[in-house]
């Protein structure tokens, strides 16, 4: 039964860590939601600007910054992922169902939560950031 209980045991740390991330998040310091949104917009009208009038569109690379909350980001399916590993183990070593599907429930939610939560953000900010844009080309 070992399986399963390191399972569940890591399924719940990483289920609270995604409602901890999501409700106190984020930790480190974030740029406001205007300047985020006004460098977005000022940086796609300028460059479909320049493709409109023939010049040649700059494309620039993007360097990841490790934060601690990217770091809680990457722990979080890590842990989920590994619980759902040891609910596999757990159901062949034919342990109680209740505990591999417990493990396997808690780590399947921990990382459906975060995604599901991330791309609704997601969503929500290129709806922003589109608004933006069209008000600002009526203006």
């Amino acid at each position: 039964m070992k399986f399963g209980y390191i399972g569940i045991a890591l399924g719940s740390i990483a289920l609270l860590l995604a409602l901890v991330s999501f409700w106190a998040g984020p930790i480190s310091p974030q740029p406001t939601l205007e300047t985020l949104v006004a460098e977005k917009a000022a940086s796609i009208r300028s460059a479909a600007l320049d493709a409109l009038s023939g010049k040649e569109v700059v494309s620039e690379t993007y360097k990841t910054q490790w934060t601690i909350d990217k770091v809680i980001d990457v722990i979080i399916p890590l842990l989920g992922g590994l619980a759902v590993i040891l609910a596999v183990v757990s159901f062949t070593q034919k342990e109680p169902s209740r505990i591999t599907g417990g493990a396997a429930a808690l780590g399947l939610s921990a990382i459906a939560f975060q995604f599901i939560a991330m791309y609704v953000m997601a969503i929500l900010f290129v709806f922003l950031v589109i608004s933006v844009i069209g008000t600002l080309g009526s203006g």
